[in-house]
Formats: C-alpha cells, structure tokens, sequence
C-alpha cells in the first residue's frame, strides 16, 4: 500500500517545516516588532502494518478414514455445539461388529483374571490334595518295582511253602498218570477211565500252578517288565514334581504365570477394543468447538477421502488480525499488550482498538525481508465483519527501537 511508505516519515515535521516556510514567504523578510515562537511537534513514529482478518478460532475437519459419505447434519451457517455430531461415513456394521467383539473378549478376559482371585483357595487346597495322591502314587510304584525285583518276591517260608505245594502237586500227578495208566486200555465210554482221565488233567493243572508260582517267587523280571517298572516310577515322580511345584505357586494365592498371562490378556482386549472404538469413531465427524459452519466442502454420496477437508468450523464470537509484512527493523518497536487501530479496505467508516496478543518467534522470506507475523486480538467487532477481510494495523505507542521488553 502506497500509505506503509509514509511510516517511515515523521508527517508532524514535515507539517511544521511547511508551517515556518508560509509564515517566511509572508513575511517578505520584513522585521516584526515582536515574532511568536513556533510549535515542534514531536511524531510518534507509528508502525503501520497490512493484516488480514481471522476468526479468534477456527478447524478444519476431515475424515481419518475413506469411504462413502453416508449423510451430513450440518449446513453452512448452522451454528453447532462441541462434540456435535457433523457427518457420518456409510457400511459402519463391520466396524460396530468389530467393537461388540473387542467389548465381549474384553469382559470374558476380565471375568477370567478375578475367576483366578476368587478361586485362589480353592486351588491352593486342590494342589495340596494333589500333592498327597502324587505321593501315594509314588509309594505304590517304588513299592511294586521293588517286590518285583529278584529275591524280592517272597519270604524265605513263603518259597519253601511254594516248593512243598509242588512236591505234592508232582505227587499227585505221578499217582494220576499211574491210575490212568490202569484204565487207558479201555473203551471211550468207560467210566473208570473218564474219572482217571479227569483226575489226569486235574493233577496237571495244579502241578503247572504250582511251579509257576515257586519260579515267580524266585525269578526276577524280563527286560519289558523291568523296562515298564522303571517307567511307572518316573512318572510317579515325575507327577509328584509337578504337584509340589504347583501347591507352591498357589499356596500363597492364584499362580503368579497364570495371572500374568490373564492380565496379558485383558489389556490385549483393552487396546483391540480401543482400537475397534478409534476405527468406529474414525467414520464421524464430530465438532471439536463450538462455533459456525463456515464451510461444507463434501456431499451426500461422495467418497471421502482421508486427510480431505470436509468441513471448516469457526467461531466468530470475537476476531483477530494477522499481520503479514512486520519486517526485522520494525519488529523490536512493538510488544505484547501494546495496543493498536485496526481499520478495512472493505468498510471505510469501520476503526477498531485491538492489542498484541502473540509476537511469532519464527520468521519468513517476503520479497527479500525478513517478516514475522503478529496477531492483534480486537477489543470491539461489528456486525460487517467478514473471514478474510484485508486490514491496516497502525501500532501506537511505538518504543524506541532499543528500548529494553
């Protein structure tokens, strides 16, 4: 604007100077008896700077995820609370199954993980009682491998017994053979001969138990036996071991790994559900602020995409001015709180106080200067006002341009 290049001049000055340079010419170099003495006029050195007009805040919304637009509550203008719900992606019945989903692992895990805490005495008193049947268990498995090793099988009286039953046993079968051997010449059907041949088969029987017996109770077993005695006893003991081990776990409440694993549990149900939930909510828009719809960039049937600005909110209950062309040598001169005048190309009658709100500690590159950008909160508004509108910031009260923050 031709008027920034003005700033740089002190106009009061320059006014004064064409003050004394009048009153000479009229003078036509005459003396007076008595010369009044001319004002100075000290100029404030105001900075001027170009600015455009912002609502005090303001957000784009956009979808986080794709997909088709389903419907849209709003309509520009419309005035909406925080947390209304603005629009609505289309095909969310996966995204809702995936939640009741995420919701019932979540309560089944949980349910799971105080089972483990309610039933810790019932589980201590189970282990203990299997600790005493492993130990029983063991008992009859050491007991049975070690009868059935050699010399183990028998008492000394029990094997003489053995011998003695099979003496008699040889005895009677000798006497048996002999009787049948009385009657073998004789018919089928003859009876003496059927009763001595039972009697036979008798005698045999009794003598083939009782040497069975007597070579059990002084043999030993086979190499299978042996093999499957020493298998039982292993995992009798092996059994025995675990139960200890478990009783311990338990016996000072539920089992530390099985704890770990259910709470392991249940906050893999909590992020799925949480992401379940993030996923349902990534398909609405809802408004962060209360405010205006300034803007309604997508349509009912469309495919929105991720990222797109789908709708812009505002809130126009008060304004700020940005600067746009504050430079390095005039930056120092102005300062948090200091007040200004803001005026509008647009509405000429329009002049509003405002003060500095922020100073941006960043700077950019325009036409070759250094700029930072400033905002200039307005202490008054109007109705006229409009997003957008360009400005002109006269900063008053400069400070020197050294003067100490």
């Amino acid at each position: 604007m031709n008027g920034l290049l003005e700033r740089k001049a002190p106009v009061f000055l320059i006014l004064g100077a064409l003050a004394l340079a009048v009153a000479a010419c009229s003078g036509e170099g005459a003396s007076t008896p008595e010369q009044a003495d001319v004002p100075v006029v000290v100029d404030t050195l105001s900075i001027i700077a170009e600015g455009r007009l912002v609502p005090v805040e303001s957000v784009q919304l956009s979808f986080r995820s794709g997909g088709e637009i389903a419907e849209i509550l709003v309509a520009e203008g419309d005035t909406v609370e925080a947390g209304q719900l603005l629009a609505r992606l289309g095909n969310g019945q996966q995204t809702e199954a995936a939640v009741a989903s995420a919701l019932l692992e979540m309560v089944s895990a949980q349910q799971a993980l105080d089972a483990l805490y309610e039933n810790a005495d019932t589980m201590a008193a189970q282990a203990q009682q299997d600790v005493a049947n492993a130990r029983e268990e063991l008992r009859v498995a050491d007991y049975t491998w070690s009868v059935q090793q050699e010399g183990n099988r028998a008492s000394e009286s029990s094997i003489n017994g053995a011998e003695a039953n099979l003496i008699l046993a040889r005895k009677k079968l000798d006497d048996a053979r002999e009787e049948y051997g009385h009657v073998s010449g004789r018919g089928d059907s003859d009876a003496g001969k059927a009763l001595a041949q039972k009697n036979l088969s008798n005698a045999q029987r009794d003598n083939d138990s009782a040497l069975r017996n007597l070579n059990w109770l002084t043999g030993r077993p086979t190499e299978i036996q042996q093999a499957m005695l020493d298998a039982d006893v292993a995992i009798a003991q092996a059994t025995l071991a675990a139960a200890e081990n478990a009783w311990e776990e338990r016996k000072d409440g539920p089992d530390p790994d099985e704890v770990a694993l259910a709470e392991a549990r249940v906050a893999n149900a909590e992020a799925q559900l949480e992401a379940a939930e993030a996923a349902l909510a990534d398909r609405e828009l809802t408004a962060p602020i209360a405010g205006t719809v300034a803007s309604v960039s997508i349509k009912a049937g469309e495919v929105a995409t991720p990222g797109q600005v789908a709708l812009v909110l505002a809130d126009f209950s008060s304004w700020m001015v940005e600067t746009d062309n504050l430079t390095e040598i005039e930056l120092p001169s102005i300062a948090v709180g200091q007040p200004a005048v803001v005026t509008f190309d647009a509405l000429s009658d329009v002049e509003l106080a405002g003060v500095v709100n922020t100073i941006s500690p960043f700077f950019e590159i325009k036409r070759g200067d250094v700029i930072y950008a400033v905002e200039i909160e307005l202490n008054e508004t109007d109705p006229r006002l409009q997003w957008g509108m360009t400005t002109v910031v006269t900063f008053d009260e400069v400070r020197p341009p050294f003067a100490s923050r």
